[in-house]
């Protein structure tokens, strides 16, 4: 009976949570809000499409594009472009259904595109003056270094003399303004972008609002000029914490509900980003950058402008999933005499894993980009569900797991619950250092996956309590503790400590990290001064390329006034190569091979491939092949003394 009601009640525990998750603690609706917004910025592509798209081939479809805007003419009375090449359809199309458009030309470093660009604007800007009501020439050119400001000037003065009776500007965060002034000298009014979110020093939803108004009357003081446009601001509905600023649903309702008030009091103009959500965004900007929509992926109404939000809309198939885990596991009591405190343990521990195993479901759902994420996702759930699976049989058998070395288990293969536990600590840990990497060196775009490594993190200090010096680790385990400690700090420099994310990542890498600190504690740090040593030089080496070259800014404003010279267009090239992420493929094959053929010199290759990875922005699979490598490198020192 006791069985049957700790079931019952881990059964409501989580029905329950869900019921107040995804209808109770939520926004309700508006009843004050807005008419129509005064712009939104609109991207013609489909879920599948991206500006990418257009080098294969892609035709921008006329259907998809009336469907689109006769949907915005019924929320706004303008739209904002950012390009015009394959797009020259919008402006009859925007005529018809009763918009305006602030029409913009894409500045790339790529001279001759942009001048493509801004031919195909001003013969479109002239053809339709009844419906534009100014051209912006770049966006956030200078921010990216795409070009250096007396260039981008000079784009601006053709347009403006091409077109003496539409107005001109440029758009960029607003610091680009105040560092530029001779841009503003050439342009009819100012256009800033105001992104609480994305800010140096984020700002949380409470406090966006009024830093946005203090931001803008900053500008107009500094500028002195009062015409000025908001060209982009908005809040995420999902994505990684920044600080204090949290994606969310109800936050981006908030933001936008509440701006557009503040707007109409004050008499701003404004442009909300963006109409739709733009998976492709994912690609470059995290999962954050596809979620910035007034309208999801399939032009579904996200509830923005009006109508009660809830951040879990889908709680119920979430609340099944987590009741199904419960009465799977449930099994694991049948026919075991268990006392009163170990049913109580084991229901609190199957209520608690179930419902994070499911919020990472459902976080995963929305990070995932790539193949090699969706991989990565499958094996740590997967993990997580096993390691799930044996903390409560060893919490229903009443028994503690043995110690058994990596090394033992292999080479006398030896089976069982105790054996396939110290394998599955392996894989997490792993998972958790790779992580940590990825983190410290590149996470302004990456999740914090917390919600499954606190399964793991509880399960591993519960079960091997008071054994954690018997694990005999060696050079591997150490420093990876080394390493876990280390890129804990740096994310908590990156993050501060107001964001709770990344607090609850940061407990969960050191408690891995105290396991392997006690477990390591007959093992010295002189035996890992080689690795060390190769490791820092190799940092040190791809650090410099990286600043000194990649992304040095008095190089970048040179390229952006000309391509022409080899360097410039080599960086190019090594850029290109970086996005597409070569550098990490390449890491990830030697480091295989590596720990294949056990081969000195080709051990240290993938070392410096992989730390290559990390530093220049391919760091999610630079950070697995650094593991490998790290593990190989070890490994052969352990067996020659000294590499």
């Amino acid at each position: 009976m006791k069985k049957i009601s700790a079931i019952l009640a881990s059964i409501v525990t989580v029905a329950l949570f869900w019921y107040l998750a995804g209808e109770v603690f939520i926004l309700k609706d508006d009843k004050n809000s807005f008419s129509k917004l005064g712009c939104v910025s609109y991207a013609p592509f489909s879920k599948d499409q991206s500006p990418f798209s257009f080098a294969e081939g892609m035709v921008v479809s006329e259907d998809l594009v009336r469907n689109d805007l006769a949907l915005l003419s019924k929320y706004t009375t303008c739209i904002r472009t950012y390009s015009t090449l394959g797009l020259e359809m919008i402006p009859r199309i925007a005529r018809e259904n009763g918009l305006e458009m602030y029409m913009g030309a894409w500045v790339s470093s790529d001279k001759v595109m942009t001048q493509k660009e801004i031919n195909m604007l001003i013969k479109l800007a002239s053809e339709n003056q009844d419906i534009v009501k100014a051209v912006i020439v770049g966006n956030e050119v200078l921010l990216r270094g795409d070009a250096t400001e007396t260039l981008l000037a000079g784009y601006i003065k053709q347009v403006k003399e091409a077109l003496p009776n539409t107005k001109v500007t440029y758009a960029d965060v607003w610091e680009f303004w105040v560092k530029h002034p001779k841009i503003r000298e050439v342009t009819d009014f100012v256009t800033v972008h105001i992104l609480p979110y994305w800010e140096d020093d984020p700002t949380n939803i409470k406090q966006s609002i009024g830093h946005l108004a203090d931001v803008r009357g900053e500008v107009e003081a500094i500028l002195k000029d009062k015409n000025i446009l908001i060209g982009e601001t908005g809040w995420p509905s999902e994505g990684r914490m920044r600080e204090d600023a949290l994606p969310s649903k109800i936050n981006q309702a908030i933001f936008v509900r509440e701006f557009v008030k503040l707007a109409e009091k004050e008499g701003w103009s404004y442009n909300i980003i963006e109409a739709f959500d733009q998976p492709w965004k994912r690609v470059s900007e995290g999962a954050v950058g596809g979620f910035w929509g007034l309208f999801d992926k399939d032009r579904a109404d996200k509830n923005v402008f009006s109508g009660d939000i809830s951040n879990f809309p889908n709680y119920k198939p979430l609340a099944l999933g987590s009741i199904a885990l419960i009465l799977l596991f449930s099994i694991l009591l049948k026919n075991r005499d268990i006392n009163t405190k170990g049913i109580l343990l084991f229901s609190v521990a199957n209520t608690l894993f179930a419902i994070l195993f499911m919020l990472q479901i459902e976080q995963y759902i929305i990070t995932v980009r790539t193949m090699w994420e969706l991989v990565w996702a499958l094996l740590v759930l997967s993990t997580h569900l096993l390691i799930y699976y044996f903390l409560l049989s060893y919490v229903a058998y009443g028994k503690k797991p043995q110690i058994l070395s990596l090394e033992n288990i292999f080479a006398q293969k030896i089976k069982g619950p105790d054996s396939s536990l110290m394998i599955l600590f392996y894989l997490s840990f792993i998972f958790v250092l790779i992580s940590n990497i990825a983190l410290a060196f590149d996470g302004r775009y990456r999740n914090f996956e917390i919600y499954i490594f606190i399964i793991s993190v509880i399960s591993y200090l519960w079960l091997y309590r008071g054994q954690f010096e018997n694990m005999a680790f060696g050079r591997f385990e150490k420093v990876s503790f080394v390493i876990l400690a280390l890129t804990s700090v740096v994310i908590f420099i990156n993050e501060t400590y107001l964001n709770a994310f990344s607090d609850v990542w940061i407990a969960i890498s050191l408690g891995f990290a105290y396991i392997l600190f006690n477990g390591t504690k007959k093992s010295s740090y002189s035996e890992l001064k080689s690795f060390m040593l190769y490791a820092a030089l190799f940092l040190a080496l791809f650090s410099y390329a990286k600043y000194g070259f990649l992304a040095n800014s008095n190089f970048l404003a040179e390229c952006g006034s000309s391509l022409n010279s080899s360097l410039c267009k080599a960086r190019e090239s090594l850029a290109l190569f970086l996005y597409l992420g070569k550098l990490g493929i390449a890491a990830i094959i030697v480091a295989a091979v590596a720990f294949f053929v056990n081969y000195k010199f080709l051990s240290l290759i993938s070392l410096f491939l992989s730390i290559g990875a990390i530093v220049m922005n391919n760091t999610f699979l630079g950070a697995i092949a650094f593991v490998v490598s790290m593990y190989v490198v070890l490994l052969s020192s352990k067996s020659k003394a000294n590499i």
